[in-house]
């Protein structure tokens, strides 16, 4: 009797974590403070001024030394009924005590790490982001690439100001005058709100795609960090991976570990239907195209070892494979309860992107470019372009041979074929391309050999 109640409770679990879970992902100029914050919320502790909270969240050597966050990393906030956060040491005691959970993933703000954050704002399956900038300067063209960057993925935004204390006022409304300015403009098309008090959360809680709130904090001080914390446990959850809870297995593939003891393990994303402990799965693709046949032997959902996954949950998969199976086992795969089907070329929908700090590069036939595919990334080539014409009600337009661009601001249907190997694709996916900056978005119409 006991063990069904702790296999329910661990259904439970899984559960939780796919319903109650906001994803949100932290953007931003490089001296925006978002590790700070971050170790602030995180903790419970106020910042010295001098790098004392990203300190307690940094991974690597050389980022606490240069005070640059290089790498993707996620830090789970939970909150009580009464929207009070959770200090704990572990996250699975967070997870365990938690009714409502909010996933922070701090994503570098240095223009040298930009693909790093593009390949994490494909891969992350995000609810929203908070866009910190520094309220003592104004918005860098980093800010606005950042901005871009959630616009074209349907993101919906928080703005929030960090470092006023000590800013003048007449400083800080520059820089909010100037980010309000950027969210108007026709690229974004956005309403900035100011949340002054706990009334105003209510207003814009669920009219995040056209409005966005801005709210301005300290980390040094603690001004604002208590409505910044009913903001975030207050917002609502924009995925539903819950409502995909029948559908046919799908797992992504995000990183990969080998741990001594355990053999391989996979941490990433079921973004659609369950898998218990001990199912048969095929991994895959390989690189020829074919499929690994595994056996689950553990699942873990943060830190916490669970029976099963569902639909929007993050988590890390133990695989029964052979020495010869785990060199085959790469970042980018898929895990399915059927073989997997495998694409080398696939047309999409695009969108040009136009506006401040893309340099208005001319998309052509035989253009070479990295292609991000949820968590897919891999150099692409462009086969044939087919212009959208609006005037036309959306029908297809030959693309002139005279003149064969696509150039920001256009639509158009793109037929892109890997470089490398096939992958796993599917209709409905959203796909970005950059060389340097983000260029275009869109959805796969249609998938090929």
């Amino acid at each position: 009797m006991h063990c069904s109640t702790t296999k329910e409770e661990e259904d439970n679990f899984s559960n939780k974590m796919s319903e109650k879970h906001v994803r949100v992902a932290v953007i931003g100029n490089v001296d925006a403070g978002k590790s700070s914050l971050i170790g602030t919320l995180k903790s419970g502790q106020l910042d010295n001024g001098r790098g004392l909270s990203r300190e307690k969240i940094m991974i690597h050597r050389h980022e606490i030394e240069t005070g640059r966050t290089s790498t993707i990393a996620s830090h789970l906030l939970g909150y009580d009924e009464d929207s009070k956060p959770i200090f704990t040491h572990t996250d699975a005691d967070v997870a365990a005590k938690a009714t409502s959970l909010v996933s922070l993933t701090d994503f570098a703000g240095h223009e040298k790490y930009l693909k790093t954050t593009i390949h994490g704002i494909s891969s992350g399956m995000v609810d929203y982001a908070l866009l910190l900038a520094n309220a003592k300067h104004p918005p860098t063209h980093m800010t606005r690439q950042h901005i871009s960057l959630a616009v074209a993925c349907g993101i919906p935004i928080v703005v929030v100001l960090t470092k006023v204390d000590g800013c003048p006022a007449h400083v800080l409304k520059s820089t909010k005058d100037e980010i309000s300015a950027i969210l108007r403009s026709p690229e974004v098309k956005k309403k900035p709100y100011q949340i002054k008090q706990e009334f105003d959360i209510s207003i814009v809680q669920n009219k995040m795609h056209g409005i966005t709130p801005m709210i301005s904090i300290s980390c040094v001080t603690g001004e604002g960090l208590d409505l910044f914390h009913m903001l975030l446990s207050s917002l609502p959850k924009r995925r539903r991976h819950h409502q995909k809870f029948n559908r046919s297995f799908e797992y992504l593939v995000e990183d990969m570990f080998s741990i001594v003891g355990v053999g391989v393990v996979i941490s990433g994303f079921v973004n659609a239907g369950q898998l218990r402990l001990g199912q048969k799965v095929f991994l895959g693709p390989c690189a020829d195209g074919t499929s690994i046949h595994s056996q689950v032997k553990s699942l873990h959902i943060a830190r916490t070892h669970v029976d099963s996954v569902v639909a929007g949950n993050n988590a890390c998969l133990g695989l029964i494979l052979t020495k010869d199976d785990k060199k085959l086992v790469r970042k980018g795969m898929v895990v399915l309860e059927h073989p997997v089907q495998s694409s080398l070329v696939f047309e999409a929908e695009i969108a040009i992107l136009k506006g401040n700090g893309v340099d208005g590069a001319t998309i052509r036939q035989n253009y070479e470019t990295m292609v991000h595919v949820l968590h897919v990334r891999q150099s692409a080539r462009i086969e044939n372009i087919e212009m959208i014409s609006a005037a036309d009600g959306g029908r297809r337009m030959e693309l002139d041979s005279t003149n064969g661009v696509v150039r920001p601001g256009s639509k158009a249907r793109v037929t892109f074929r890997f470089l490398l190997q096939k992958e796993y694709l599917r209709k409905g996916m959203r796909v970005l391309f950059r060389d340097g900056h983000l260029r275009g978005c869109g959805v796969i119409s249609n998938v090929g050999e």
